[in-house]
């Protein structure tokens, strides 16, 4: 008896799974989004899987299984550079031209590197077996061909793009413009949208998607075949896509109507604070900054260096009025003269540490989507200084849930910025509101990077996952929309209608006088 019953145990026991041979591509021209994809790689490689990667920045850290081909081009904002007086107020139509000419620059130049052309090798050579195919997908869709060479594997696609209508679509995801705005960062904390934002959201999806399905996938289709002959057009190679991981959580982004073939692990790349180094920490720890500390970087895309002199001057003169120490993350020399006292520049700076220590009083941000989810998990307020992109979404989001404020860059003047920055410093309120927002995003039974590798392992023990797949992906778009039994309801009525009419006429008729009056000659 006592045998039968450890058998069962036995039986019950989760089995330990095999190491898994995993293809990895992140080639997204911007670091922040392989500093966020590359948390689940690190994830992958501590549970002892194999991982092939195609990135365009070299690991942290050695790892014995790992190959990496790495990519030596510039990032798309090393070479090209970004307007920072003109990108946050690019209209709809300059946004869409932006950004799909950074697509298509940034996809090329990876079918351009060596770095690719070492890996097609190394696929033909050593024809390694891979469990699960995971890709950086949305603006590098055509890397999508990769599944085609090596036997259209089971496929993990994610982004630090919050959550694309592209993303949803391909996942069989219903999208509601009045719920989640188009392009936005997600919902509001359950705040219904007015009006006019859902007739912003409405107009916006309409544009995109017109876009997106008349232009760019025929350029994505056109990218496939060049490049991966023979291979199957998107359409068909999406259908490979098990589980969508997106860089979203609820207790930031709200609450949003998802299959669940789409994970939400927004944040993956936040974590506990390690030690600072010593020359960081003694400059800002408690006995050299009584008053606290301010930390200023706006990222990896937007160089502090780039700023208008004017703008970054005016800063400075700021800065030098407030009682706190400043840490500013800045690119370049031709500032340390001018440094108020109470001021420190770095090129480098590990912002997570810094945004966990508890010495820091404010986050001086471009509101990108990764520094955004830190300040959040440490509980740090917000001042942000959108340019571009989801950046000036993410600042609409700080003021409206009350984490924060932002200042417009082309109209900053050292008042302007003092006045915000102070209050943001000084005014209880953004913290208490932030350490509602750290609290939601932290009270997760598993840190998001431990659920990202997770359903990667299951797409693998599960052959992509079938049982999550979405219906929807077996139905025409306006059969999801019940718009053929719209019609048919609609046709049926007006049929019906119609009958009645016509019963109507010949009632009417019949009862007429002209027909009493033939009906009695008649007899």
């Amino acid at each position: 008896m006592l045998l039968v019953t450890l058998a069962a145990l036995a039986a019950l026991a989760p089995c330990r799974a095999s190491p898994l041979n995993v293809l990895f591509v992140s080639t997204v021209s911007s670091p922040s989004h392989y500093i966020w994809v590359s948390a689940l790689a690190g994830e992958l490689l501590r549970r002892g899987h194999h991982i092939t990667e195609l990135v365009i920045r070299p690991p942290a850290t050695p790892h014995p299984n790992m190959t990496s081909f790495v990519m030596a081009d510039k990032t798309f904002g090393e070479e090209y550079g970004f307007d920072l007086e003109e990108t946050y107020d690019y209209g709809l139509f300059e946004e869409v031209e932006f950004l799909f000419g950074f697509y298509r620059v940034s996809t090329n130049t990876v079918f351009e590197s060596k770095a690719f052309a070492d890996l097609r090798n190394y696929l033909k050579l050593k024809k390694p077996k891979f469990d699960v195919f995971v890709l950086d997908f949305p603006m590098q869709e055509a890397l999508i061909g990769l599944n085609y060479e090596i036997g259209r594997r089971p496929m993990v696609v994610m982004t630090p793009y919050n959550m694309p209508e592209g993303i949803l679509r391909i996942m069989g995801s219903p999208y509601f413009p009045s719920l989640l705005p188009y392009g936005g960062v997600g919902a509001h904390s359950g705040q219904p949208l007015t009006f006019t934002e859902r007739a912003k959201s409405l107009y916006r999806w309409i544009i995109w998607r017109a876009y997106t399905d008349w232009v760019y996938r025929p350029d994505v289709d056109t990218m496939i075949a060049k490049n991966f002959p023979g291979s199957p057009p998107l359409a068909e190679l999406e259908k490979d896509v098990a589980i969508s991981l997106v860089n979203t959580n609820p207790g930031l982004h709200g609450s949003m109507p998802i299959v669940p073939s789409i994970v939400e692990v927004g944040g993956m790349q936040a974590r506990p604070a390690k030690p600072l180094p010593d020359d960081i920490l003694a400059w800002v720890n408690e006995k050299a900054a009584p008053n606290g500390f301010v930390y200023m970087s706006f990222g990896t895309n937007v160089r502090s260096a780039a700023l208008n002199k004017d703008k970054r001057n005016a800063i400075l003169r700021a800065f030098g009025r407030i009682k706190q120490r400043v840490l500013w993350k800045y690119e370049e020399d031709d500032i340390l003269d001018k440094l108020p006292r109470n001021v420190r520049v770095a090129k480098w700076l590990p912002q997570n540490d810094i945004l966990g220590h508890p010495n820091i009083r404010c986050f001086i941000s471009h509101n990108g989507a990764l520094g955004t989810q830190e300040a959040s998990y440490h509980g740090v307020p917000i001042l942000g200084v959108p340019f571009m992109d989801d950046q000036p979404r993410y600042a609409e989001k700080v003021e409206r849930i009350g984490i924060g404020r932002k200042v417009i860059y082309r109209t900053i003047t050292e008042e302007s910025f003092y006045e915000a920055l102070t209050d943001v410093i000084n005014n209880p309120r953004y913290r208490e509101a932030m350490k509602v927002v750290q609290s939601a995003v932290r009270d997760q039974k598993e840190p998001p990077v431990e659920r990202a590798a997770w359903f990667g392992e299951m797409v693998a023990r599960t052959g992509g996952a079938p049982h999550l797949r979405s219906p929807a992906l077996r139905l025409r778009w306006y059969e999801v929309w019940m718009l053929d039994i719209l019609a048919a309801t609609a046709l049926a009525a007006g049929l019906a209608l119609w009958l009645l009419a016509r019963l109507l006429k010949a009632l009417s008729s019949a009862s007429s006088p002209q027909c009493t009056r033939a009906k009695a000659k008649a007899h």
